[in-house]
């Protein structure tokens, strides 16, 4: 029987703790990920057809318009203010 020292003990553990932390990360960014979809998906439900009705366009056109104007938005305010330590190791 191997003995059981505390080297494969930790390297067990640091492999655990990585898959955990991937895990987290890919949690965290799916989370994001919907919300963002989420909040430009209900600004455009709710100003694409006032958009179109003020310059007298089809409603998908603005609909659409608004949607990636706020995806666009929440990703370049994402990247502009996401803290960079945060990025380099997410469970500090």
């Amino acid at each position: 029987m191997p003995r059981v020292t505390s080297a494969t003990r930790s390297s067990r553990y640091r492999r655990a703790m990585m898959l955990f932390r991937t895990i987290v990360i890919w949690a965290v960014q799916v989370l994001l990920f919907c919300v963002g979809i989420g909040v430009a998906g209900l600004s455009a439900h709710l100003f694409g057809p006032i958009i179109a009705e003020t310059f007298s366009i089809h409603e998908l056109i603005p609909t659409v318009l608004i949607f990636f104007a706020v995806a666009a938005a929440l990703g370049w305010i994402g990247n502009r203010f996401w803290p960079e330590d945060w990025m380099c190791d997410p469970l500090l």
